[in-house]
């Protein structure tokens, strides 16, 4: 994969606040073969590439920074809550609106839910 000594590999790891036995458990990297990747100390193979790409969703090229732009945040949330796509539109939506919208829904929101509360008790 042409040794690539700026490899977003440690980056993307702390963003999504993950350890690196984390991602060696989520992709079947040995441990020693990852940290050596991450520090840029050997060349990421095609097959372990591929590995980190699927285990973090973005491609190969966000990984060997070819591409500059970063998943979306939502994209990032959906993921980590394993959001359907209805939640992650109703969510999109939701972060749309403008603040004082959001607000109101908010209250009608948390009103609602009192109210359930009260009467189940």
């Amino acid at each position: 994969m042409g040794n690539n000594k700026n490899n977003n590999l440690k980056t993307i790891r702390k963003s999504r606040n993950l350890t690196i036995k984390e991602v060696v458990e989520g992709t079947g990297i040995p441990m020693r073969t990852y940290q050596n990747y991450e520090y840029c100390e050997r060349e990421i193979g095609a097959s372990a590439l591929s590995k980190l790409a699927d285990f973090y969703h973005v491609t190969t090229d966000y990984l060997l920074r070819r591409e500059t732009t970063a998943p979306e945040p939502l994209d990032d949330l959906s993921i980590q809550f394993n959001m359907t796509a209805l939640e992650k539109k109703i969510l999109d939506n939701y972060l749309a609106l403008p603040k004082h919208m959001r607000t109101d829904m908010m209250e009608f929101l948390h009103k609602s839910v009192k109210e359930v509360m009260e009467d189940n008790d």
